[in-house]
């Protein structure tokens, strides 16, 4: 899959997607702050180009990409609590 054949928005969607946001994607990856925004500006990065096909190729994410545990989802308000 080239980049260069996906509008940016499409690519950023992906990550998004998931990852959650372009940050958390990057930061999985241990790469610079802002490296997918440089990359899609046109500053060309093999390493992160290689990162960004991995993640949008990719089928099946990674166990610690995706979770499961619900303990960090907060009670509901006081007020919406009758809700559920």
């Amino acid at each position: 899959m080239a980049l260069a054949h996906m509008h940016k928005e499409d690519i950023k969607a992906a990550l998004r997607k998931r990852f959650g946001s372009v940050a958390a994607f990057e930061r999985s990856r241990g790469l610079p702050e802002k490296s997918v925004t440089d990359l899609l500006r046109g500053y060309a990065s093999a390493r992160v180009e290689k990162a960004v096909v991995d993640a949008i190729s990719g089928a099946v994410p990674d166990q610690s990409e995706v979770s499961d545990d619900n303990s960090t989802i907060a009670p509901a308000h006081r007020l919406n609590a009758q809700a559920r």
